[in-house]
């Protein structure tokens, strides 16, 4: 068990900000769709390495506080909306908002570094800075969670369907495309039908498992400064999940009783469906979501 507190750093993805720095090093990534149903946004876990820039650092959602509790982790992201922001107030998570956390924890990069970017694109943290303040506030704490389950490494892959290429409907300045590689036992992430990259590295995204989680979305009374409602995704309860690992897809489901608890991903026995030792990218979508893979 590391002896410290998960990050959890909400990182945009506007395809005027890709490629975004850091996401490669995260032990999961979760994405979901963002208000107005025009693009996603991601909640980095950053817990085993400390990635030296992560970017670009954006807004709180509601579905930020569920992963607050299930991780007991410390939210790192600039600002939210007012309501959202009151109902973290009143939880003991730690929140770590850029609003009231400025300099030197997070910083505006430079024009001259990302010239091209707007400014959604520039707000930046590191993992170090973020846990030296943490320790210095007293809240650098190791956490217990129970995780997800795990094969043996070098172990077989469970049974399931041939899945070496997935797509996953999201928006269209979003659409989600992976590829199996084989001889990485890696599926390779491309967003826009271009391969997703991490700018720290100069890396494709890869994930040695692909979690899709199916969920409800509802629209809430709060609205994003555009107008369009914010979303409420149901992390709650149990639903449909597939498992995509080793170029085979796994028909599970999820299970989470309470808000506290942390999700599970069984088969539809309830035994628990093992993951590929890795990253792990999970991928939140509404119910109605029609996935395609097949056996390229």
């Amino acid at each position: 068990m590391l002896q410290r507190r998960p990050l959890l750093v909400r990182i945009g993805n506007d395809p005027e900000v890709r490629p975004q720095s850091g996401l490669s090093q995260a032990d999961v990534v979760f994405e979901e769709a963002m208000d107005g149903w025009t693009l996603t946004r991601f909640t980095a876990v950053v817990w085993s390495k400390d990635p030296e820039e992560l970017r670009p650092v954006r807004s709180a959602r509601l579905f930020t506080i569920d992963l607050g509790h299930m991780f007991d982790g410390a939210l790192v992201h600039s600002g939210a909306n007012d309501q959202v922001r009151w109902l973290i107030s009143q939880t003991t998570l730690t929140d770590l908002d850029e609003y009231f956390h400025p300099t030197p924890y997070y910083w505006l990069e430079p024009e001259g570094k990302w010239k091209d970017y707007p400014w959604m694109g520039r707000v930046a943290t590191s993992a170090q800075r973020v846990r030296d303040y943490l320790a210095k506030k007293g809240k650098e704490n190791a956490v217990h969670l129970p995780g997800f389950t795990f094969s043996a490494e070098g172990g077989p892959a469970p049974e399931g369907e041939p899945a070496t290429y997935v797509h996953i409907p999201y928006p269209r300045r979003a659409l989600v495309e992976y590829r199996y590689d084989p001889e990485q036992h890696l599926y390779k992430r491309f967003t826009q039908g271009e391969p997703h990259m991490d700018a720290l590295n100069g890396e494709q995204l890869t994930a040695a498992n692909v979690v899709v989680h199916y969920a409800v979305y509802e629209e809430t009374d709060v609205v994003d400064v555009l107008g369009a409602p914010t979303f409420n995704v149901v992390f709650q309860g149990e639903g449909r999940a597939q498992i995509f690992r080793d170029g085979v897809m796994i028909e599970a489901k999820w299970l989470k009783p309470d808000g506290q608890d942390f999700v599970k991903y069984v088969y539809l026995d309830g035994s628990s469906v093992p993951l590929r030792p890795g990253q792990t990218w999970v991928e939140v979508v509404p119910t109605d979501y029609q996935i395609t893979y097949e056996a390229e």
